[in-house]
């Protein structure tokens, strides 16, 4: 397996003879170096902590809730929202330049949101859930959610010749189209022709870093030719630093990059990272 890590300067990243774009400083970047890991605001809406990010294809996007604690979650455009006529009873919602602000007022089970995008009538279910804060437990900044929706197929003018498909890219191209969908500013995450995406279970995979205390989620695959490369959140779970092993990356890969070396420890702003999986099917028969 090819193994390669992502080193990160002032004008972005170098992989593999590749160049990935370079994270966005957030309000960590003057405490420390390890500060590159942090996701990229956006800029609508900053916020002091993190980014998490999710990609909508099908599935509800489930947003979890600490009771009391503001979260913000953003769209790809400014959205109307349909809620329960009882929604104001458990939590405040408002929805602002295509941000939704929720705060929770107290713990409950899901509840579904729907989210339409003014621009595309697109419509993306929201599922909310909310619990109370552990006695005697610090309280962490909250990530905020940014929110992508996966392309659908286009179906061609059967009365019209397709025009012939493009070229299919090798896996560099293919690993560094995935690092512009998470970490490029929107404007600048255009398609790549001959590269298309393709639904990927957002489970969590236990065990994909062996010997580490991580969560490992899968954010979205793409695909060109035979070739297949799934971008995974990597979130550190102890207190102490991590160096990315990708040596130790379970499953049956052709290249691993890690879009950081090496994160903080878990609840710090630089505690999340991604990794980029190659593999010749898809994600889940490569495991």
């Amino acid at each position: 397996m090819r193994r390669s890590t992502a080193a990160t300067g002032a004008t972005g990243t170098t992989v593999a003879g590749m160049s990935l774009p370079a994270p966005l400083a957030t309000a960590g970047t003057a405490r420390a170096a390890a500060a590159r890991a942090q996701l990229r605001p956006v800029p609508a809406a900053p916020v002091s902590g993190p980014i998490e990010r999710a990609v909508f294809a099908r599935e509800p996007v489930r947003v979890s809730l600490e009771v009391d604690q503001e979260r913000l979650i953003t769209l790809p455009a400014d959205a109307l929202l349909h809620v329960p006529n009882d929604m104001d009873a458990v939590a405040r919602i408002e929805s602002i330049g295509g941000t939704i602000y929720v705060t929770a007022l107290v713990a409950f089970e899901p509840i579904r949101i729907i989210a339409e995008l003014v621009d595309s009538g697109q419509q993306i279910p929201i599922d909310l859930v909310a619990q109370a804060p552990a006695k005697g437990a610090k309280r962490s900044s909250a990530r905020e959610l940014q929110v992508a929706v996966m392309e659908p197929a286009s179906v061609p003018n059967p009365t019209v010749s397709p025009a012939p498909e493009p070229p299919p890219v090798d896996m560099v191209e293919l690993t560094r189209h995935a690092a512009r969908q998470l970490y490029a500013p929107r404007r600048l995450a255009v398609a790549t022709a001959g590269v298309t995406q393709v639904a990927v279970q957002t489970n969590p995979i236990p065990g994909l870093l062996r010997g580490t205390s991580v969560e490992a989620v899968p954010l979205g695959q793409w695909r060109s030719a035979n070739l297949s490369v799934t971008a995974v959140r990597i979130t550190n779970l102890s207190r102490f630093a991590l160096e990315i092993p990708l040596e130790q990356v379970r499953g049956r890969w052709i290249a691993a990059t890690a879009q950081h070396g090496r994160i903080g420890p878990a609840g710090s702003d630089t505690d999340t990272t991604a990794i980029y999986l190659v593999c010749d099917r898809s994600f889940e028969s490569c495991l």
